[in-house]
């Protein structure tokens, strides 16, 4: 059976948050700079493999749950390029159609509009080819959230990178999604994309000593003590997130909200405990005997 529920905190309960803690900037924040990202083990692992990938170019492939870190870790990885040798163009919002995603792309590269998608699709194509002959940074487009491309837009992908025969790579791509996104490339009609893919790889949620470095992190950066969290709390902010930053940053901020609330000055395991069963999106519901 879960316990009773918290008490919603008041307003000018969460303004004594930052006074309780006494901390620099909010930890623990969905609105994180890459250039300060904590860099786990997968991550760190990614983030070498796509600079290597770059190395040899083409088709590139990333998956990951929801939440394990995929898009601050690209991003990392855009920002890490050196602007004479690439020029990355990336998509956060990608329309489903053929059409409207040739619009958008010619947009994003500032080409003119034009009507019909043949024309649209061979006017992006020499541009990114580069097809005026002359020395440009080589393109990189970045594709994330894939999953929610249909399959006929994928495959226009492959077919904008084809050029003199597969002969060459003039531009790269980026696919990055959720593991659904493997679902859509089993489509029978991707499989000549699915052999060009030069470099795969799946973000891994944090181990335990990744959740107990990056809470560090957090609480350091903050101006707030590291040891705000005992271990066994740690332990169990761990177990209830599977790993997933996006969720530790949850449970964490969760707890030092309800721990200013309570008056406390540490977090320990039961308290996350009694919390978890308290939190909507985290208690196991109870069984009847």
């Amino acid at each position: 059976m879960s316990s009773a529920a918290l008490p919603e905190p008041s307003r000018g309960e969460l303004r004594r948050l930052r006074s309780h803690f006494q901390f620099s900037h909010a930890p623990f924040s969905k609105f994180a700079w890459a250039a300060h990202m904590f860099d786990s083990a997968s991550q760190k692992g990614l983030l070498h493999g796509l600079l290597l990938w770059l190395e040899v170019q083409g088709i590139a492939l990333v998956t990951g749950a929801s939440g394990v870190g995929k898009s601050i870790t690209i991003r990392r990885f855009a920002q890490s390029l050196e602007e004479s040798r690439y020029r990355v163009i990336d998509f956060s919002y990608v329309p489903t159609t053929t059409h409207g995603f040739l619009r958008s792309l010619n947009r994003k590269l500032d080409l003119p509009n034009r009507a019909h998608t043949a024309d649209l699709f061979d006017q992006v194509q020499r541009h990114l080819v580069g097809a005026d002959g002359t020395d440009r940074p080589h393109p990189v487009l970045i594709i994330d959230d894939a999953e929610g491309l249909s399959p006929s837009v994928v495959d226009l992908v492959r077919r904008l990178t084809v050029h003199r025969l597969d002969g060459e790579d003039r531009f790269s791509v980026l696919l990055a999604g959720t593991e659904r996104l493997l679902t859509v490339l089993r489509d029978v009609s991707l499989q000549p994309l699915v052999t060009r893919i030069v470099f795969a790889e799946q973000l891994r949620p944090f181990g335990l000593d990744d959740t107990r470095a990056y809470i560090r992190y957090q609480l350091e950066r903050a101006s707030v003590s590291p040891k705000l969290f005992t271990d066994d709390a740690v332990k169990k902010i761990f177990q209830a997130s599977l790993g997933k930053p996006r969720s530790i940053n949850q449970l964490a901020l969760q707890s030092m909200i309800a721990s200013t609330v309570a008056g406390r000055d540490e977090i320990d395991g039961a308290f996350v405990t009694h919390l978890l069963q308290a939190h909507p999106l985290y208690r196991t519901p109870s069984r009847r005997a």
